[in-house]
Parts: C-alpha cells; sequence; structure tokens
C-alpha cells in the first residue's frame, strides 16, 4: 500500500534533484542555468474578450505541480484503487496532471477526458461496474449528473463500487459535496487549481482548501474577497483568502483559501462581494434538493437553477420562493430561480 510518508519523501528527492545547482555528469552548467525556462506544457486559456491565449509550463513547474497534488491524493487513494479521471484534456493541463499523480500514488487510471463522444455517460456507468472503479475525480456537477443517471436506469450509485470523489474544475461548496457524498455515500474531496496553474489548493483532512504557498505567491485585489493574483498576474477567478493568522483547525500553516468562481460572476451586495457560491449555500440549505446546481449573473440578477428527484412530491412555487426569499434575505442580492426535475436537467441547462 502507497503512503503519504513514502510518497512524500519520494518526491522530496525528486524536487531537490530538478532544483540542484549540480549540473550532474549529463548536464553542462550553461544548461542547468537555463533549466527553469525549459517549456514542457502549451495549453490555451480563455481571455477576459472571449479569445484564446496561449500559456506555458515549464519542466519544472509542471513537476511542483504534480508533487503537491500527489501528496493530496496519496491521503485518499491507495494501490488497490481504480479511478475514472473524468476532467479536460483538450488544452487543459488538468486531465494529464491528474493521470500522473494517479499513477505515482500507484493506482489504476481509466481516463475518459470530459467530451463524451467515445465514453459517454451511459457507458462510463458501465465500466464502473466492470473494472469495479472505487474512486472517481471530476467535476461537481458530473458527478451529480452520473449519479441521477444511474438512478434513472435502475441502478443505485449509493451502492457501487466508488467509494471516494475527487471534485475539480468548479467552485462547489461544501454543503452541495456533502450532498454529492451522500448521493454515492462516498466520501468527498475537492482540489482547486486555475488554467495556469493546475495545483493552486489542496484539501486537507478538514476538507479545507490549503493554498499551495510554498511555491505560489497569491494576492486577493481588493481585500479578502476579490480577484486571485499568483505572483502578480490576474487569474479571472474570484476566490476568499484566509488572512494569514487565522489557522484552519487541522493545524496547518498554510492559508485557507475558498473558490468563488469565475471573477465575472461576482456581485456587489450590501455587505460586500457576493459570488454564485454564496448562492450555492443558500440554495442546499433546501435538503429535498438533488445535487445539481447551475448559476450565472446577468445584469446583477443571479439565475439559478436547481432540482429535485421527485417533481410530484415538491410545491415548485413554493420551493422557488423560499429559494429566492433565502438568497435575498442572506445575501441582500436578487435571484431568478428555476426548479426542474433531475430527468430535464441536461436540457434545462444547455
Amino acid at each position: 500500500m502507497t503512503t503519504a510518508a513514502s510518497i512524500a519523501t519520494h518526491y522530496e528527492q525528486f524536487l531537490r534533484l530538478l532544483t540542484s545547482d549540480d549540473p550532474g555528469p549529463a548536464r553542462t552548467p550553461a544548461a542547468a542555468a537555463g533549466r527553469d525556462t525549459v517549456r514542457a506544457r502549451y495549453g490555451e486559456r480563455v481571455d477576459p474578450s472571449g479569445g484564446a491565449q496561449a500559456i506555458v509550463l515549464t519542466r519544472d513547474e509542471w513537476i511542483r505541480n504534480q508533487i503537491d497534488l500527489t501528496l493530496a491524493l496519496g491521503r485518499l487513494l491507495t494501490d488497490d484503487d481504480v479511478v475514472v479521471s473524468a476532467v479536460p484534456y483538450e488544452l487543459s493541463f488538468i486531465g494529464a496532471e491528474v493521470d500522473r499523480v494517479v499513477e505515482m500514488v500507484g493506482a489504476s487510471v481509466i481516463s475518459v477526458g470530459t467530451s463524451g463522444t467515445i465514453c459517454p455517460m451511459s457507458r462510463l456507468l458501465g465500466l464502473i461496474e466492470q473494472y469495479r472503479v472505487t474512486a472517481l475525480v471530476c467535476s461537481a456537477g458530473f458527478a451529480a449528473e452520473l449519479a441521477s443517471l444511474a438512478v434513472s436506469l435502475g441502478k443505485r450509485p449509493e451502492d457501487s463500487t466508488i467509494r471516494t470523489i475527487v471534485c475539480a474544475g468548479e467552485a462547489c461548496s461544501t454543503e452541495r459535496l456533502d450532498r454529492i457524498g451522500t448521493a454515492w455515500a462516498a466520501r468527498t474531496s475537492a482540489l482547486y487549481g486555475t488554467p495556469t496553474a493546475p495545483t493552486v489548493a489542496v484539501a486537507c483532512d478538514r476538507g479545507a482548501l490549503h493554498l499551495c504557498d510554498h511555491r505560489l505567491r497569491a494576492e486577493v485585489r481588493g481585500g479578502p474577497r476579490g480577484e486571485l493574483l499568483l505572483d502578480g498576474v490576474p487569474t479571472g477567478e474570484a476566490v476568499e483568502l484566509w488572512p494569514a493568522d487565522r489557522r484552519c483547525d487541522c493545524g496547518s500553516a498554510s492559508r485557507v483559501l475558498v473558490p468563488l468562481g469565475s471573477a465575472a460572476s461576482v456581485v456587489r451586495g450590501p455587505d460586500g462581494l457576493v459570488s454564485a457560491l454564496d448562492v450555492e449555500r443558500i440554495v442546499f440549505g433546501h435538503r429535498r434538493l438533488a445535487p445539481h446546481f447551475a448559476c450565472a449573473v446577468r445584469d446583477g440578477v443571479f439565475h439559478v437553477t436547481c432540482a429535485v428527484a421527485d417533481r410530484r412530491a415538491v410545491d415548485e412555487g413554493a420551493l422557488r420562493r423560499a429559494i429566492r426569499s433565502g438568497i435575498g434575505e442572506a445575501l441582500g442580492v436578487e435571484a431568478e430561480v428555476t426548479v426542474v426535475g433531475v430527468q430535464d436537467w441536461s436540457t434545462a441547462t444547455s
């Protein structure tokens, strides 16, 4: 069984080798001096104007990202696990990183990406049964939709072999993570990255996301809540960053980072910035909701879509009014709420 301690030892040695001043027998001093400029991976991100912008990671940056993610997943996975990686590959860093990290932990990986062309969700459910998959790395929305599809096909996701779900790729509240974990009868965790830095924060045993501040210089524009700057460069992502003197219950000295979604989807309320994550927390105070959630901001108003498992058992009008008023009272912002059945989710949010 792979342990976090053995992984830590291995990667600390690897990192020392990468950053050593000694060029080694096969590397000249000039080549060693230029080590940090060796380009390893190219990708793209969408800039604020909607255009594509090239991004690149050096080899050392790429490996340092993998080190932090391996140490985090090493606390969740063992070499007995079979892991489905359903995260973006196209012009993105996260898919390749997750695959490599799962291999380094010693587990087996089934990489299906997110396009759904070759491996749609219905086929993935079959693979989970066939290969007795034990862990799933995907977005929160993907995990919720996969559970709903399983139920619609007469299966019970809580009876599957899945016991660990790691959510990446979108901001997700602990309330919604708990709802996803209940649907699958699995423990849930999260990780956070940006298009330019696939691993920015990793979860501790208490579920909080801790900034990888030993290699990243993070600031927030405008106060404790606002746009995340990494090494002074805007990311387009909104976060809340705990002050250095506020410690997590886990005891780690690394600061806690709370992802809030896109910086363009934050609204100023009477008490400061309000994000879709804040809205999500209010929404999932209603216990009868399935773990589905979509939220967009249009003209300063949050447009929320959520789902119920059985529409016949719910007064949808009353539920909409309760959610809308709850958001207004708690956050001081306007919201329009749509409630759909889980079977109609894909159509309602497409």
